[in-house]
């Protein structure tokens, strides 16, 4: 299941947890269509919050990529940064993967959710002159975890 928390825009928290379906991510690609086509920059905070939801389910890889390729330069143009967390056992591994390189955006992997908070801040919302509320947002990340782990 995947929760999505608008409340901190243009900072969108997405929660995810337990093993996603196809149906589960298709939503999450119409989701991520409705932010970038606000035409308004954005920033995405991903947490994982368990190693199912790192977890591609079937077919998914071909879809994620055609879409990849035909919004890559709607997230380039507003997409500002993406910081993900994901289980501290799952770290190493996933902290391989290019991200930055596969958005063409900055964009890093966390084991804690203080660590991504930090780095949105410095790198990413600082330099535009926008504020981070911490606390608003682990408030945040707390809701969405529970509703994405509930489901």
């Amino acid at each position: 299941m995947i929760r999505h928390e608008l409340s901190q825009w243009p900072l969108v928290i997405s929660v995810s947890a337990g093993l996603q379906t196809l149906e589960s991510l298709q939503a999450f690609t119409e989701d991520w269509n409705r932010w970038l086509d606000r035409g308004e920059p954005f920033v995405s905070l991903r947490v994982f919050a368990d190693a199912d939801a790192l977890v591609h389910p079937e077919g998914s890889a071909q879809s994620a990529k055609q879409w990849l390729q035909a919004r890559g330069a709607d997230i380039r143009r507003h997409m500002m940064g993406m910081a993900s967390v994901v289980p501290a056992d799952q770290f190493e591994k996933i902290s391989k993967m290019n991200v930055e390189k596969l958005f063409g955006i900055p964009a890093s992997t966390f084991a804690r959710t203080d660590e991504a908070l930090a780095w949105l801040r410095e790198r990413v919302l600082a330099p535009r002159g926008l504020r981070l509320d911490a606390a608003a947002v682990r408030a945040a990340v707390d809701a969405a975890r529970a509703g994405a782990t509930a489901g």
